[in-house]
């Protein structure tokens, strides 16, 4: 279970890998607007930021932002992206992940692989940042295409929690992963980078691997 300093460093790590975000990406002309959402209520709701993009056919998408920064010292970060499909909370019981939460307005994933010069790092310590800007329902929609839609998954992580582990996945370019070590026990469906790069809307990289 994470302790209270490490939510606030890794609170702080968010806030670093927004702000580089701001300076690199969204200073671009490619946005017409990027409107930061930092109240309780945008963040709980899946809302970092309200960006307008003509070019890419967004106007006012609400974007939630998230980085994989655990893997900051790995060369290139990892070859994945986790998406939470659900986690038990110790007040409230079986909830919702952020992914299949229907109660989150999030239209847009931005998702961000880095390398870093150190655990919790500033903006100007980022050293390589890989982005991939892709539409939430192009994901559920690539998702249902391997029988996994919004239901399918929640049927799934029903089977893997009664189960007590998940089964393997072969061949496929996703598998789901089962953290019953931590404390809130998430369940996460495990994509592969290549499937988020054939859908993003925007893909690119700023500095060198390190």
């Amino acid at each position: 279970m994470m302790n209270g300093s490490n939510r606030v460093n890794d609170s702080k790590t968010e806030r670093e890998v927004a702000a580089f975000l701001d300076e690199h990406l969204y200073s671009r002309d490619l946005f017409q607007a990027a409107e930061r959402t930092d109240d309780l209520d945008s963040q709980v709701s899946g809302s970092d930021i309200v960006v307008t993009a003509p070019s890419l056919g967004i106007s006012g998408g609400v974007v939630d932002e998230k980085a994989a920064s655990s893997y900051w010292d790995r060369p290139g970060s990892i070859p994945t992206f986790a998406l939470e499909l659900s986690f038990i909370n110790r007040v409230e019981g079986l909830n919702e992940g952020w992914f299949t939460d229907d109660s989150k307005r999030t239209e847009y994933y931005l998702l961000a692989w880095l390398n870093a010069k150190q655990r919790y790092f500033t903006k100007d310590e980022i050293t390589w940042l890989e982005y991939a800007l892709v539409r939430r329902k192009d994901i559920e929609d690539w998702l249902a295409g391997q029988g996994l839609d919004r239901q399918g998954l929640r049927k799934r992580c029903a089977e893997i929690r009664e189960a007590g582990f998940c089964r393997k996945e072969f061949g496929k370019d996703y598998w789901f992963c089962y953290s019953k070590q931590l404390a809130e026990k998430p369940i996460n469906i495990v994509v592969k980078k290549k499937v988020y790069l054939d859908l993003a809307l925007l893909h690119g990289e700023f500095g060198k691997v390190s």
